[in-house]
């Protein structure tokens, strides 16, 4: 597997996307569809997309189970691979041949001929949101690979949405002032491994993390307009370049948070060429839906908690990062923590990431991925005037409504651990487990 295609056939064998055949409008319609889709944990492949004849798929990476296709692995080893990811990098290899993603090629492009969804119903307009954008260090040869929304402005005008944690924005920065351009790209439908490793956040080439995800090189092509190295197997490449010294009001749209963004001045990009393979496929992800968490918080930074949090003590037993809350909340469990232990834990923890922002610490009796069991543990075991600890004044993300206009918020740690006495005294009730079914039927 290389290409979306392939990920594509993978997912269709194992019953993991709805066939949507019905013509759909890429105003509104196509992302109510896609949100209940992923409601039903499943991909969308969109047949029919009214004004267009180009399908669109979206929801791809919004499972476990889905990632796990994509990297070829069992569920249980999702965490192990990202975790090794950024620790056996594999640089990319230029794509031999003719490249797939430059079959077509476009030299006057027009935004409004390919099906760019308005997703949600309060967003300001069409926004690219699944594409892998990619950047080049102005002092050395590194690609940075990131997701910046961009509200199509016009025929060939976006914007691109560059937080101020970005490499990309970084790059910009310097050149600036002194009123350059910075060349970038954007691959629609790359091989689901660049998409994850564009979650990441890392120093070196990020070209490197997918193809140690993948286990093999990323083959590339040179683009066309700029000296920046694309997916040759993406379906679309948008090229193009961020305009020095102007800005234009962007937004509002549904975000991560499960709110909708403000709306602010942002950076204006323009589109100089776009290529494309025969027949191509146009990949989404909605805004405030399921993948954006999936792909942007739980897959790159459970690791990253793992190690943080590993480093202070050998009896973590498990992490998680749940989608219900945005990445904002890490749910760890231990086992038979030491006095005091779960305050340093959780105080490693909020070190890990910036985004998060409330650390729950539970006992390993608690399934931490069933948020039931987390709330029992809450209601049951948090001993309120002295196991909740607020951290006012911090760092956090400026999307996150409680933040003020800096991103700076109050932070807080729960400890919802017993010590070791008392949950000898209070045993958790757990039933073993039966075959319901079997009873049902009336077996002997």
């Amino acid at each position: 597997m290389n290409d979306l295609r392939g990920f594509l056939a993978a997912l269709r064998a194992a019953g993991e996307v709805h066939e949507i055949r019905r013509t759909v409008d890429p105003v509104r319609e196509l992302g109510a569809v896609l949100s209940a889709c992923e409601r039903a944990d499943k991909a969308a492949f969109f047949h029919a997309v009214r004004g267009h004849g180009v399908p669109v798929v979206g929801g791809l990476l919004s499972s476990p189970r889905r990632i796990a296709l994509a990297l070829g692995c069992p569920v249980a080893e999702i965490g192990a691979r990202m975790g090794a990811a950024t620790e056996s990098p594999v640089p990319y290899a230029l794509h031999n041949g003719p490249a797939p993603c430059q079959e077509v090629v476009i030299d006057s492009p027009d935004l409004s001929h390919w099906p760019i969804p308005t997703h949600s119903p309060l967003d300001a307009g069409a926004f690219i949101t699944a594409g892998v954008v990619i950047s080049r260090d102005p002092a050395s040869p590194r690609h940075n690979l990131s997701y910046n929304r961009m509200q199509i402005y016009g025929a060939d005008r976006t914007g691109i949405s560059m937080n101020i944690w970005r490499h990309i924005k970084g790059f910009f920065d310097r050149i600036e002032p002194s009123g350059q351009n910075l060349p970038f790209c954007v691959a629609i439908g790359p091989d689901p491994v660049v998409m994850m490793a564009a979650a990441f956040r890392y120093d070196g080439d990020e070209y490197d993390i997918a193809g140690s995800l993948r286990g093999a090189p990323v083959p590339v092509v040179k683009a066309r307009t700029c000296d920046i190295m694309v997916p040759a197997t993406a379906e679309i490449i948008l090229e193009g370049e961020v305009l020095a010294g102007v800005r234009q009001m962007e937004g509002p749209m549904a975000e991560f948070t499960g709110h909708y963004s403000g709306a602010d001045p942002k950076h204006v990009a323009r589109i100089t060429c776009i290529t494309h393979r025969a027949a191509p496929i146009w990949q989404t992800m909605n805004g405030g839906g399921y993948e954006h968490q999936s792909v942007g918080n739980m897959i790159t930074r459970e690791p990253l908690l793992a190690r943080f949090v590993r480093h202070i003590t050998p009896r973590m037993k498990a992490v998680h990062l749940p989608p219900y809350a945005a990445g904002f909340t890490a749910i760890i469990s231990l086992s038979k923590p030491e006095p005091g232990e779960a305050r340093n834990v959780a105080l490693a923890a909020l070190a890990a990431h910036v985004n998060f922002k409330t650390i729950i610490v539970v006992n390993d009796d608690v399934d931490i991925h069933d948020p039931a069991d987390v709330m029992w543990a809450l209601g049951t075991r948090v001993r309120w005037h002295e196991g909740v600890i607020p951290i006012p004044g911090t760092h956090g993300n400026e999307l996150d409504p409680s933040s003020d206009a800096h991103g700076v918020v109050a932070k807080v740690i729960i400890d919802a651990t017993l010590p070791a006495e008392r949950l000898e005294r209070f045993v958790k009730v757990v039933y073993p487990p039966v075959d319901l079914a079997q009873y049902l039927r009336g077996d002997s």
